[in-house]
């Protein structure tokens, strides 16, 4: 049986993940919400504009056919957040313990849905990289933002992104600008010169500031690539830091982070994506970092010659010390996302919810807090959407 102060708290510990969550929960700030009050699943229709014709007196006009289409938004999201406690902990820390616990759960929530709100951006059928905005041809690749005349010169980034959207019919009052903490620094730095109205408390506090009509957030969620080249089989002592987490090939396991180096290319790449994403191996292809925590947002795709990292937590500040000179980073691109907000639909059905159980065999109590959700960017709405495809680190 649970323990009966614990017990009787519970709610308790709910409320307080509900308020922190919808506290920091950015994916309101930005996304429409839709009301799914049975079942998962809910139509989203949409018809298509007719064109004016011009009418000529006494001459019949011929109808037009009415085009509808239809989306549907699904609860298909379930992050959850996992954790247990000794009671005779519980007995002797608990003030000291649950704030904490609660903290990191409401943390790692609101982590989980912004990351997967933010993530929307490459739906969006707008995209400003270094070929210009909506360029058709070139090689695309993110584009530096500058502080000088140029071709990242951020009000010009921005300026036409915005002017785009606008083209399409938003409502220049709905546009929002999501970025991450090192743009948000930038725009900082040309308010102050150039005399915007954005060097004000708020931005400089990272919350909320406006640049070019357009109400700005700042998110840490943002989603970011970056490709690291490993042609040639690394040797010992070559390292490869991603988040401030070192992962070493060695020939031998021995310290946290360690990766086996292999037979050829192929097996060390495979082993150092096993290592990242924390996939079976452990203990035999490499050793555990110690706090897996900090790589929670990064995961890595093999393409055997080379890995593609994803960050939904923003840029990696990834760094390589590989012997073969080609085998480097390449660029990282941050995702940037400026929108109309409710143009990302949201549909959350349990905010949070929080269940306790007892373990039979021993004085451990078990805590699931997870929330449901499920999210869509209607075929109209994606044309009010602008990705900005920004380079977090220049290629090594």
């Amino acid at each position: 049986m649970a323990n009966n102060f614990t017990a009787a708290v519970k709610q308790h510990w709910a409320d307080m993940f509900q308020e922190n969550l919808e506290k920091e929960l950015l994916a309101l700030e930005i996304a429409g919400e839709e009301n799914i009050p049975n079942g998962t699943t809910k139509n989203l229709p949409y018809i298509n504009f007719q064109k004016p014709v011009n009418y000529v007196k006494y001459t019949s006009v011929t109808s037009q056919d009415a085009i509808t289409g239809n989306d549907q938004i699904v609860i298909n999201q379930t992050p959850m957040v996992p954790f247990e406690i000794d009671r005779i902990d519980m007995d002797d820390n608990y003030l000291d313990v649950t704030p904490e616990l609660i903290q990191n759960a409401g943390y790692m929530l609101k982590s989980a849905i912004d990351w997967d709100v933010l993530a929307q951006a490459m739906y969006a059928k707008n995209l400003y990289d270094n070929r210009w905005l909506n360029a058709t041809s070139g090689t695309s690749a993110p584009v530096e933002l500058t502080l000088t005349a140029g071709t990242g010169y951020i009000p010009t980034v921005f300026g036409k992104s915005k002017a785009r959207l606008t083209a399409a019919g938003v409502n220049p009052n709905t546009l929002c600008l999501v970025v991450d903490s090192d743009t948000v620094d930038e725009l900082s730095n040309l308010g102050i010169e150039k005399g915007f109205n954005v060097a004000d408390e708020s931005i400089q506090r990272g919350y909320r500031g406006m640049f070019k009509g357009m109400k700005i957030y700042e998110s840490n969620n943002l989603t970011a690539t970056r490709t690291l080249s490993i042609g040639t089989n690394p040797t010992a002592g070559d390292s490869v830091t991603i988040l401030g987490v070192t992962f070493t090939f060695v020939s031998s396991l021995s310290n946290p982070g360690d990766v086996l180096i292999g037979a050829d290319a192929a097996a060390s790449v495979a082993n150092l994506v096993a290592a990242v994403n924390g996939e079976a191996g452990e203990g035999t292809t490499y050793k555990s970092v110690e706090d897996p925590s900090v790589l929670a947002g990064v995961t890595a795709t093999n393409n055997t010659t080379s890995i593609l990292f994803t960050s939904r937590s923003g840029r990696m500040y990834a760094s390589s010390n590989l012997t073969a000179t080609d085998d480097k980073f390449g660029a990282e691109s941050v995702e940037c996302l400026i929108t109309a907000k409710g143009a990302i639909r949201i549909a959350l059905r349990n905010s949070v919810e929080i269940k306790q159980d007892s373990d039979p065999d021993s004085l451990v109590e078990k805590f699931k807090v997870w929330s449901r959700y499920g999210l869509k960017v209607p075929t109209r709405w994606a044309a009010k959407m602008c990705r900005v495809s920004i380079q977090g680190a220049a290629a090594e």
